[in-house]
């Protein structure tokens, strides 16, 4: 007589015990040929597609000799839901607020008939949404890229308003320099030229020329040099827009324009 607890145990079927085996999962190499050779999805993107693991793609891809294609050969994948696609109605609101900025008249132009109050405060919930922010995003990588613009490009134009050195618009004599005759740094700090005739003072006397030239604000570009590097202290802490700062930068100025040369007072 057996004595104790004992454990019931049953083997899984098998085709040698006489039960049913499971059948052996199949799994679509075609299919994973296509998505491997014919797009740029990751292997764990493929692996989950097919239900296996990226290992398993990777190895199977080697020994068989698929080849991925290059960048330029097929175009980007379009973008997951839930990252960057926008609802016709956000997108206009994108479309309106690259040109000048300003969320409220972007909503307003996007949403006519919408009033100002009302644009002000939908136009922060629009701003607060991350696809509307990566679409903002992306889109001014593309026009930073169609228009070769880098941060270190706009920091180099900076560079060359802040530290020119006025004497090289100059010859020895003291005349001024013609267009054509200024290096391209000193060129680059002029923000106007402008010839005047005035008359000569005699009945028959030849006119006077008289060149105007408009210097750059070499406190705004030192400014905007600071804020690009983050050196400005008072900054510290601030919610300035980085798309703001960044496309104002590009325009030539972070600062308000202040008429007849004068500077800013604090």
């Amino acid at each position: 007589m057996e004595t104790g607890n004992r454990k019931n145990s049953r083997s899984a079927p098998s085709a040698k015990n006489g039960g049913t085996a499971a059948p052996a999962k199949v799994i679509d190499w075609a299919g994973v040929e296509k998505a491997y050779c014919g797009t740029r999805q990751s292997t764990r993107d493929i692996g989950k597609a097919f239900g296996i693991s990226h290992t398993m793609v990777a190895k199977h891809a080697a020994a068989k000799g698929w080849v991925r294609p290059s960048k330029d050969q097929i175009p980007n994948p379009p973008p997951r839901k839930g990252t960057a696609e926008l609802e016709p109605r956000q997108e206009r609101f994108v479309q309106e607020y690259l040109i000048d900025l300003n969320g409220t008249q972007a909503y307003m132009r996007a949403e006519p008939g919408t009033t100002e109050k009302s644009a002000r405060t939908l136009a922060s919930r629009m701003l607060a949404k991350v696809n509307v922010q990566k679409r903002i995003a992306a889109e001014r990588s593309k026009t930073a890229a169609k228009l070769e613009l880098t941060r270190e490009r706009v920091l180099a134009e900076y560079t060359k308003l802040a530290f020119f050195d006025m004497r090289q618009a100059y010859h020895d004599s003291g005349a001024l320099k013609l267009p054509h005759e200024l290096d391209e740094d000193t060129a680059a700090a002029i923000a106007g030229y402008e010839t005047v005739e005035m008359d000569g003072g005699g009945k028959d006397a030849p006119p006077l020329q008289v060149r105007k030239v408009k210097w750059a604000d070499k406190r705004a570009a030192l400014d905007s040099i600071m804020k690009a590097q983050g050196w400005n202290k008072s900054d510290v802490g601030t919610a300035e827009n980085p798309l703001v700062l960044f496309l104002s930068q590009v325009q030539g100025s972070a600062l308000p324009v202040v008429p007849d040369g004068r500077e800013a007072s604090e």
